[in-house]
């Protein structure tokens, strides 16, 4: 997903440089490419959280197996 922001940002600066957006456009696409940005990086700590969950849950399970043995 990192590339695919990255390409969006230079396809923006692209387009910012060549002047063809009003002043208004270009202040809303740079508050979307912030808000992806943000939403990227929430969704990559939700996915490390999932998974620390999943990991420890699979702990307890394992402990769990080895007291009834």
């Amino acid at each position: 997903m990192t590339e695919k922001i990255e390409e969006y940002k230079e396809r923006l600066a692209l387009i910012q440089h060549n002047g063809n957006l009003s002043i208004e456009a270009e202040t809303f696409l740079e508050e979307m490419m912030a808000d992806l940005v943000e939403l990227n990086r929430s969704n990559k700590a939700l996915r490390r959280a999932i998974m620390k969950t999943g990991q420890a849950s699979t702990m307890s399970t394992r402990l769990r197996d080895a007291l009834y043995e």
